[in-house]
């Protein structure tokens, strides 16, 4: 008896030393791999939640309500769903969803779609799982993405997709430390700039901006109108010596900053000015994400003092649509990209498609300003002259002419071309950046839509 007890103490000692070298250290190691120092944690959490917030800053910039899904945010080494990156969906929907909770899709909604057809249709493959589920949810955006976890470290990539069009709306990186500290890059088709948010900056303030600059070391920021678009102030040569005369002759134009509507004004905020009127008739459209057409000069001129806008000047919109370029289109001379930009006569008429398409579905020209070219033409404030002679002298936004050639016959100037119609509208040469248009200003036409301005105070 006495020898059997030492016998079995050891025998224990042996199978608890063999125990803890099987389990405890990989079991310390598996703990080690997905935990984080106190430090880096809060790190990360604070980089996650600034995420969250630019995104929900571009949803509540849309005129229209948009509705996001976050979905499939994958281990970049295997490509596939993890643990992992289901805790990151949970987390940054969760996120999302205390910023503008009736824009998201919830967390338990997705999973539960998941598991649904997961059980109807075990074979489906995952990219389809993932395409039906967005389907069903109806959302108009996606937060998509992946992760790269190391020892000490972890690394998200998250991209937002507008759905419909497939474009990358913004994306950024989030890491786990302030080593490698977490680069926000802005990217609509506005391309890429930097966007800090104050971590206690409340959520209700973003309703009050279609964009958040970064200013001055002290995190200031300026308040732009929702759904317009900040114009930087600079020159530009306005005019064309490759156009029409009244391009001519060419001339260098200083423009101050200001602010121009994003999109084309839509019939659903025509409609709210109850004293704004509008005619109808043939390729007219009353739909709410359809541009304003069958509006005179007087009347698109007025639904923007409604809103306590103007209409830009014929340079402002040259400005504006070139948006730096100093060719004959805002994306550059590769005429092969003019139908990513615009609704012109070969993606509208020559198919079957008539009439002004939704705005905003085109790509945005660099500074984020959509349908310049195609959709429809736009009023400006200008009288119509022949060249620019008279503004020669006027280099600080010129204004033009301030009486109409003939007072029994006003014309204005119309610019950006449109989808077809009359005057060659619809041709790459109708739609560039300096062709000009005159119309009388009492004209009402399913070509001409409008957009509106504001002066930065």
């Amino acid at each position: 008896m006495n020898i059997i007890r030492p016998f079995l103490i050891c025998i224990f000692i042996i199978i608890f030393f063999i125990f803890k070298s099987i389990f405890f250290f990989d079991l310390s190691k598996g703990i080690y791999a997905s935990t984080f120092y106190m430090a880096e944690s809060n790190y990360f959490n604070t980089s996650l939640k600034l995420a969250a917030r630019n995104i929900a800053n571009h949803v509540l910039a849309e005129d229209e309500k948009i509705l996001i899904a976050v979905v499939d945010i994958l281990n970049t080494e295997t490509q596939f769903r993890e643990t992992k990156g289901d805790l990151l969906e949970e987390q940054f929907s969760d996120l999302l969803f205390e910023m503008i909770p009736e824009q998201v899709v919830p967390y338990f909604e997705i999973v539960s779609l998941r598991l649904e057809w997961i059980n109807r249709y075990p074979e489906i493959i995952p990219e389809k799982l993932t395409e039906n589920i967005i389907k069903i949810t109806g959302a108009d955006w996606l937060v998509t993405g992946t992760y790269q976890e190391k020892i000490e470290h972890i690394s998200v990539s998250l991209k937002l997709f507008d759905i419909n069009s497939g474009d990358i709306i913004w994306d950024t990186i989030v890491k786990s430390s302030k080593e490698e500290d977490p680069i926000m890059q802005e990217k609509n088709s506005l391309g890429s700039f930097k966007n800090n948010l104050e971590e206690d900056e409340s959520i209700e303030s973003l309703s009050e901006y279609s964009s958040v600059e970064n200013l001055s070391q002290k995190d200031e920021f300026l308040k732009i109108p929702k759904g317009m678009v900040k114009i930087p102030e600079g020159e530009f040569i306005m005019g064309s010596d490759y156009g029409g005369e009244d391009e001519l002759p060419d001339h260098l134009v200083f423009i101050k900053s200001f602010y121009l509507d994003k999109y084309e004004v839509t019939n659903f905020y025509y409609n709210k000015c109850m004293d704004c009127e509008r005619a109808t008739g043939g390729f007219d459209t009353m739909d709410s994400e359809k541009p304003a057409v069958y509006v005179d000069w007087i009347n698109a001129d007025k639904f923007c003092k409604y809103q306590n806008k103007r209409l830009p000047t014929e340079a402002e919109w040259e400005y504006a649509a070139r948006a730096g370029s100093e060719g004959e289109y805002g994306f550059g001379e590769d005429l092969k990209l003019l139908e990513d930009f615009a609704w012109v006569e070969t993606n509208t008429v020559e198919i079957g498609l008539w009439g002004a398409k939704n705005v905003g579905r085109k790509k945005a020209n660099q500074w984020g300003l959509f349908d310049l070219h195609g959709n429809v033409m736009e009023w400006v404030q200008n009288y119509y002259n022949q060249d620019y002679s008279s503004s020669l002298r006027q280099q600080n936004n010129p204004i033009g002419p301030s009486f109409p050639l003939d007072e029994k016959y006003p014309l204005r100037v119309v610019r950006g071309g449109a989808w077809g119609g009359l005057n060659n509208a619809g041709s790459p040469k109708g739609v560039r950046v300096s062709k000009r248009y005159a119309y009388v200003e009492w004209t009402r036409s399913f070509q001409i839509g409008f957009r509106c301005a504001m002066d930065i105070n």
